[in-house]
């Protein structure tokens, strides 16, 4: 599996998502095979994680709250697992879990066997074809550094991949990731934890959006957005089939769209008739119609004033001195028509607030252009083959929101009219497309899922690296700086802050 990598920051040298790969895997032999047979053992042991903040709302005294006092938690819906996962069911893969109501259950049990069959090949592989032969360790993440011996390739139930990925993954379940990943292929137990933690991290907070949506947050930038339709229909197909086993019926049949006619394709290619298909991103059928912008003048909220209020507090000598301007942004904003314009007058500020926040981190209140020593870092996914890259250029942070990979260059230069690919230095020169490349990440990736609260916002920028007490000093600061702008902004800053 495979989460799309994002955002760099200049100054904590950090990117964003990380993720996991998704390719055919070696055979295993029968013994291998009955590794996978302990789900039953520790389906339902894991927690989440805490974050070691202080206060006294919701996001402090409730779910996660190590010490009094603390909420009591909401009740468990009285659903068991068990008896959904029967013994049937699940010789039914290795033969050829959701907060809600008993049908939110059933639909996040189908989501989560359907991705593990179609990532092991129904239970058939441990680890990865080749995986020995690649190279899956981020340099730059260098809280989780790799131990040279090791190999960080697929491995498991969702096959887990990348140092930043089994370092939380073995602190969070008790082994050593970085220094014995294979613990992952060898023990059944932990293999399936690391599945299910990796599950309860990055899938299941967007599992409400629907399937497309778990889809994106496993492996989003090889499938998605019509990267690969082959893979993304053969996970569909697994879900439908489970669902129907389960007795859950789903609209959702297709992907990207090819939908009948009194269905909409959704803005993850899905067809149905509800509101998570045919509202917000509906790509053709009857949809519905958008909700009405709200009438916010964005300029009339970041004035000059507040816009030299970050600036100001850069050096005189930063490059971003001469190449920020609150113009420019404005100019790029005639081609976001709905960013801060979505909901209530408070919602936009709310919005204005945390993109500003983020900026003032990634940029150091606009003193950056380029990531530092980003020339020096390799940001080419060669697997994001729709994206090639010129062995020429680098794909290393720039702009506002420090846009980096060449999975992220590409498209954005295909949406805003530059070649992303083989200009991404534009990104650094034109402070228009600049600004330009931040709002298309923003209202594409974080717009969407700014309703769940600050917190939401940081894990969609930078969530692998910094949230679930990965880099909670930089969590930190981005709620510093949204309070602070909220406050000038004159509106609460809600709820769910860190992530």
């Amino acid at each position: 599996m495979k989460m799309s990598k994002g955002i760099n920051h200049l100054q904590e040298e950090s990117l964003s998502s990380g993720y996991c790969r998704d390719i055919s895997r070696s055979l295993g032999d029968e013994e291998q095979k009955t590794l996978y047979a302990k789900l039953g053992d520790i389906l339902l042991t894991q927690t989440a994680g805490e974050f070691g903040f202080c206060g006294s709302t919701s996001d402090y005294c409730g779910v996660g709250c190590q010490q009094e006092p603390c909420f009591a938690p909401p009740p468990a819906n009285g659903v068991s697992v068990d008896e959904i996962v029967t013994q049937e069911f699940f010789n039914g893969i290795i033969d050829q879990i959701e907060i809600g109501s008993v049908d939110d259950s059933r639909r996040e049990i189908a989501a989560f066997f359907a991705h593990v069959t179609h990532e092991t090949g129904h239970f058939c592989y441990i680890e990865e074809i080749n995986g020995p032969s690649r190279d899956y360790c981020d340099e730059n993440a260098t809280q989780y550094p790799c131990n040279p011996n090791k190999g960080y390739y697929g491995r498991g139930p969702i096959q887990l991949s990348w140092n930043f990925n089994y370092g939380p993954a073995g602190t969070a379940i008790g082994f050593d990731g970085l220094n014995a990943p294979e613990t992952v292929a060898t023990d059944p137990v932990i293999s399936f934890k690391t599945a299910l933690w990796y599950w309860t991290n990055r899938v299941q907070p967007v599992i409400s959006l629907g399937f497309g949506a778990t889809i994106r947050a496993i492996n989003d930038a090889l499938e998605c957005d019509g990267a690969n339709s082959a893979t993304v229909q053969a996970r569909v197909r697994y879900y439908t089939e489970y669902c129907r086993q389960l007795a859950f019926y789903t609209t959702t049949k297709a992907q990207n769209c090819g939908c009948s006619p009194d269905l909409c394709c959704s803005q993850f290619g899905f067809c149905g008739s509800t509101s998570d298909y045919c509202g917000v991103g509906c790509q053709q059928g009857p949809c519905f119609a958008p909700p009405p912008a709200n009438g916010v003048s964005v300029d009339e909220i970041v004035t000059q004033e507040f816009f030299n209020g970050i600036i100001d507090q850069a050096e005189s000598s930063c490059a971003g001195n001469g190449f920020y301007s609150r113009g420019a942004f404005l100019e790029a904003l005639e081609s976001y028509s709905r960013f801060a314009r979505i909901g209530s007058v408070d919602d936009s500020r709310r919005e204005i607030a945390a993109f500003f926040a983020h900026v003032t981190h990634e940029t150091g209140h606009f003193c950056y252009i380029e990531e530092i020593n980003g020339p020096s870092r390799d940001y080419c996914d060669e697997n994001a083959t729709q994206y090639p890259c010129n062995p020429n250029k680098g794909y290393y942070g720039r702009g506002p929101i420090q846009l980096s990979w060449n999975f992220n260059y590409g498209p954005a230069g295909t949406a805003i009219g530059f070649d992303g690919l083989n200009a991404p230095e534009t990104v650094a020169t034109d402070p228009v497309i600049s600004f330009k490349t931040a709002l298309w990440y923003w209202t594409n990736r974080v717009q969407p899922v700014i309703s769940q609260g600050f917190g939401a916002t940081i894990r969609a920028i930078n969530g692998a690296l910094e949230c679930d007490g990965a880099n909670s000093a930089t969590v930190q600061a981005r709620v510093r700086y949204y309070t602070e702008y909220c406050r000038q902004l004159g509106v609460d800053p809600g709820n769910n802050l860190i992530c």
